[in-house]
């Protein structure tokens, strides 16, 4: 794993206002959530330009660290939050969102540099993440089943 232990930092993206306009209630939580928008404010749940304009200012710092063959940790720090998880590999794992709604999480790699990440809902929609690290950078690619606008991506650079 090329960027385990490596620091990344959001620094762009693409799509992300088409992709969270025309997503389901599911998927909006999952897009936010999972672009390390860490928030507790629920007048901002049926929000999209205020979400926007967070996903673009909050800017939190994650990191995926290997801790054997199997398994990965997962370090979110954000304003007022820090998170820490670890996930096995390849074994889909129930979670609690922000909403207290479960979801299940399955991480997967795919050679060296790219990890994989299924996200399903209990009404059955599936989400995918898919993170190309390169030396210096990442890209995560996310695409939804069942949403008129299907991938967006978030770009990131790595923090020294």
């Amino acid at each position: 794993m090329s960027f385990s232990g490596k620091r990344f930092r959001r620094t762009g993206g693409s799509n992300l206002e088409d992709f969270l306009k025309a997503s389901s209630e599911s998927v909006f939580f999952c897009a936010v959530e999972i672009c390390e928008l860490v928030f507790e404010q629920p007048d901002l749940l049926d929000a999209p330009e205020k979400i926007k304009r967070l996903l673009e200012t909050n800017a939190p710092v994650w990191c995926f660290t290997k801790i054997d063959e199997e398994t990965l940790s997962f370090q979110l720090q954000a304003p007022e939050m820090n998170v820490n998880k670890t996930f096995k590999l390849n074994q889909e794992q129930e979670l609690n969102r922000l909403d207290g709604r479960k979801v299940f999480v399955t991480f997967s790699l795919e050679g060296d540099n790219v990890l994989k990440q299924r996200i399903r809902h209990t009404d059955g929609k599936i989400a995918y993440f898919r993170r190309e690290f390169g030396p210096r950078t990442a890209t995560m690619t996310i695409t939804m089943e069942g949403a008129d606008v299907r991938k967006a991506h978030i770009f990131y650079e790595m923090i020294e």
